[in-house]
């Protein structure tokens, strides 16, 4: 019984810990004037230790069954470590941590039927990830926002793309498949991110409708979408990207 009060006591510990950790945030978030509480992905439920754990950034998770990273320096270089890790080398933009997700990975299948000129096909459907986190308000009727966050091409990809961007949607989006959104973004990069290993800022402004609540980060065909090989030869088919510092202020007077 003893052991049991214990236990207890140091999940009640920890969930005050995660919540006075999550209000920090949002003072700072308040003070910078971002909504986004946990942009930088500090505040972590616990250290992720392999791929596909998002979900250990506090507020965060994924809108599809494609799984996104968490990037930790406390993790192992083979998987999601920082500096070096599975994808490449990168230093978070700031902080100890950042995310990363599949902006595209082409779903080729191999072509038996072709000679050695075509040894590919066309598969059903291209893989993408996309990180989802709730606003902590609902955005405001014909009040103008801007939406920042920092993208970095990770050094192992051979494919670079345009169409990263983000949308702020009414619903809490889930999708039982791994591929593109059919949603349109209210901001979106329409050029090619291709130089790797360098953080590069993804920023738009749009008015809100008044119900959104829900900021997705990925990559969106329906706006634009561009892929383009970054080496010569046969590649790896993937564009993965790094994710740091994502915000939501309001456009003021001030500020305008």
């Amino acid at each position: 019984m003893q052991m049991e009060t214990m236990n207890v006591l140091r999940a009640g510990a920890k969930g005050l810990m995660l919540l006075v950790m999550a209000a920090n945030a949002a003072t700072t978030a308040t003070a910078q004037g971002s909504i986004v509480l946990n942009g930088g992905f500090e505040i972590v439920v616990k250290e992720p230790t392999t791929f596909d754990q998002l979900g250990r950034a506090d507020g965060w998770n994924n809108v599809t069954l494609g799984m996104a990273e968490l990037f930790s320096k406390s993790a192992t270089v083979k998987t999601v470590g920082i500096p070096d890790n599975f994808y490449g080398t990168m230093e978070p933009f700031e902080g100890d941590h950042y995310a990363g997700f599949m902006a595209w990975k082409d779903d080729q299948r191999s072509n038996f039927e072709g000679g050695p000129e075509d040894p590919f096909k066309p598969g059903w459907n291209a893989y993408s990830e996309y990180p989802i986190t709730e606003l902590p308000i609902t955005l405001k009727d014909g009040v103008t926002y801007e939406i920042s966050f920092q993208v970095a091409l990770a050094g192992n990809s051979d494919r670079a793309v345009a169409g990263i961007g983000a949308l702020v949607s009414p619903l809490n989006l889930r999708y039982p498949n791994r591929s593109f959104l059919g949603e349109r973004p209210q901001v979106v990069a329409d050029k090619v991110l291709e130089e790797r290993g360098k953080w590069v800022e993804v920023r738009g402004r749009f008015k809100a409708d008044g119900d959104e609540r829900f900021l997705v980060i990925g990559t969106f065909p329906t706006a634009i979408f561009q892929t383009k090989r970054i080496i010569d030869g046969l590649d790896n088919q993937y564009a993965y990207y790094y994710l740091d510092n994502v915000t939501v202020t309001e456009v003021t007077p001030d500020t305008d």
